[in-house]
């Protein structure tokens, strides 16, 4: 894992850019703190940080070759593959680095190089002949990418502080994205839009590349923007033994050779099987996994026990509370890149400072199964009822009624004026053979995980200086999943990820006890952490909330003072998550801003 930044800027000057390079690679050192190093051609500024995985001492950035220069974030998986291919016409390499591939795949494949990659990554590619940039995002979107575009400048950064630095000028929220937030709990799911340079974020002019796409551009050109690698459906002889036949081998693929690694353990189906592959591929591991610091029904501490004792494991549980959240919650937040408001945000960030200060950095997680395999109950839901309406309330965050009330009447015209549709299957015609569900899982794919899961595990992780390998978005497993019909998907009763368990269980690769239990959040229930300890982080949270310089803006002070009142008079889930809503994004502001309005 690395960070990367750019800046196309024909008005500055080298002097001004190369003082950019150096304070945009400060800005970013945390993702990448083994190295830096920064590029100016001709009005345009590329670089990044390393953290050194593949070939520690050699692989340096940039890679340079047949007139390209490449910089990029991620790790290539079929690198080997790909570097016996390019030896056969003649290519030489000097490292045993993974991204040295890349600059040659550019020279032969330009973008659709993109194609030919498994693995996660965020690449910039100049060509100094053209002096065409090039810029592109895996499939599954596991590594981000931010842009502007504004004024004939053109920017890029792997976080958005990094790129505000770049761009410069004032902060505004997009108004539809706010919403988004608190409807979702991140911002994903509107239709895209044509022209864009890609995704909302929260902040007006700031855009994310979508998973699978690139953009190119030329000084004096216009950016576009193209869908360039997609992973597509294929046709399975028996998808259980397909699966047993690759996930094995790919895991053994992901396990570092140069560098320590360790799992990520919470003793669901999903960490189970990716902690006991890499166990029989190369013998017993470190794994962490998080412990409520109070009795809890979300404790899975004897499950991640069992998976441990029966790979040889051995085991590292971090506690978190209630108590632990005002130290806590403003670092986690100051490391997401954009809100998110669930939960798992805490245990995340504090798994990967655990696991950092235990010397590793990289980590195995279970990521991403959920979304290829059916693994969530509102998947079965929907295929019973068709009800979209329903499957859409089951994403949600904040109550539709508290939203309402929440906005101030400016806020609420400038939503109406700035309202995106909606990309879901609730709000657009489906195709003739396409289910309810199997439209739900494209949407969730193309929108959810990105942002929801695999952008707060990429900037979490970062944030210790870690690399968060998912096996299960390597391009072999998503092709199969993206394969699997309901059948496949949803067992008998109320049991979900049909294909997994049935590999799982056939196979061995967890106990038979977790293969059959039923799924829960590898997280904390809002209520009782904002309770616990006598209250201590719901007192913090109110301070924060109603404090005279809140950054509240688009939300009415008194009805944020009702919705604390009504938790304190009657406690739920539903109350308890619109607090922490509000305290994520008030937290967010605060350090997006620098304390300005």
């Amino acid at each position: 894992m690395c960070r990367i930044f750019g800046l196309l800027d024909p008005r500055l000057s080298r002097e001004e850019l190369h003082r950019r390079g150096d304070e945009l690679a400060q800005l970013l050192d945390h993702g990448g703190p083994d190295g830096r190093s920064h590029r100016v051609f001709d009005g345009i500024l590329a670089g990044g940080t390393r953290l050194a995985i593949s070939d520690p001492e050699s692989g340096w950035q940039p890679f340079t070759a047949e007139g390209f220069t490449v910089f990029y974030n991620g790790e290539i998986y079929n690198a080997p593959e790909l570097r016996r291919g390019l030896v056969a016409t003649g290519v030489e390499f000097r490292t045993r680095c993974d991204g040295e591939v890349l600059a040659p795949l550019f020279a032969r494949h330009g973008a659709a190089a993109a194609r030919l990659l498994d693995g996660m990554f965020a690449i910039m590619a100049y060509e100094h002949r053209t002096r065409r940039l090039t810029l592109v995002r895996d499939q599954s979107g596991l590594k981000p990418l931010y842009l502007f575009s504004e004024g004939g400048r053109l920017g890029f950064a792997s976080e958005i502080p990094a790129l505000l630095r770049l761009r410069g000028g004032g902060i505004r929220l997009d108004p539809d994205a706010l919403d988004r937030y608190l409807r979702f709990k991140a911002v994903y799911g509107a239709v895209p839009e044509p022209g864009a340079l890609g995704d909302p974020t929260l902040i007006e002019g700031i855009r994310s590349l979508p998973p699978g796409h690139a953009l190119e551009v030329v000084p004096g050109g216009v950016p576009a923007v193209m869908a360039v690698a997609s992973v597509a459906p294929e046709e399975l002889s028996d998808p259980v033994e397909d699966l047993a036949g690759r996930l094995p081998g790919l895991v053994a693929e992901m396990l570092p050779t140069d560098v320590p690694y360790c799992a990520v353990l919470s003793g669901g189906l999903d960490s189970s099987v990716i902690t006991t592959l890499a166990a029989r591929a190369a013998g017993p591991l470190q794994a962490f996994t998080v412990v409520p610091k109070h009795p809890s029904a979300y404790d899975e501490l004897p499950f991640a026990q069992l998976v441990a004792k029966t790979t040889g494991s051995r085991l590292e549980q971090v506690t978190i509370g209630g108590s632990d959240l005002p130290g806590l919650l403003p670092a986690v937040v100051r490391n997401l890149g954009q809100p998110n408001s669930d939960p798992i945000i805490v245990s995340t960030y504090r798994l990967f400072e655990a696991v950092r200060a235990a010397g590793y950095p990289v980590a195995l997680t279970g990521d991403a199964s959920d979304e290829l395999f059916g693994g969530y109950d509102r998947f079965r839901a929907l295929a019973r009822s068709g009800d979209t309406g329903a499957y859409r309330d089951a994403l949600s965050g904040v109550p539709a009624m508290w939203r309402e009330a929440l906005y101030t009447k400016d806020a609420r015209q400038a939503l109406h004026e700035h309202r995106r549709p909606d990309d879901g299957p609730w709000a657009r015609p489906r195709p003739s053979k396409v289910t309810p569900a199997e439209d739900a899982t494209g949407f969730e794919l193309r929108h959810r995980l990105p942002v929801y899961h695999l952008q707060r595990l990429d900037h979490l992780s970062a944030a210790h200086s870690v690399e968060a390998r998912v096996p299960f978005c390597r391009n072999g497993i998503t092709s199969l999943g993206r394969s699997l019909g309901l059948a496949d998907k949803l067992g008998p009763g109320n049991s979900v990820k049909r294909t997994l368990s049935t590999a799982a269980t056939r196979h061995r690769w967890a106990p038979e006890v977790i293969v059959n239990r039923p799924k829960q959040p590898f997280t904390f229930r809002l209520s009782d952490n904002l309770l616990e300890d006598q209250g201590t982080a719901l007192d913090w949270a109110r301070q924060v909330l109603t404090d005279p310089s809140a950054q509240r803006g688009s939300f009415e002070g008194a009805q944020v003072e009702k919705v604390l009142a009504q938790f304190d008079e009657r406690p739920s889930e539903p109350l308890a998550h619109t607090v922490w809503a509000l305290l994520v994004l008030e937290l967010w502001l605060r350090e997006i801003t620098g304390g300005r309005s």
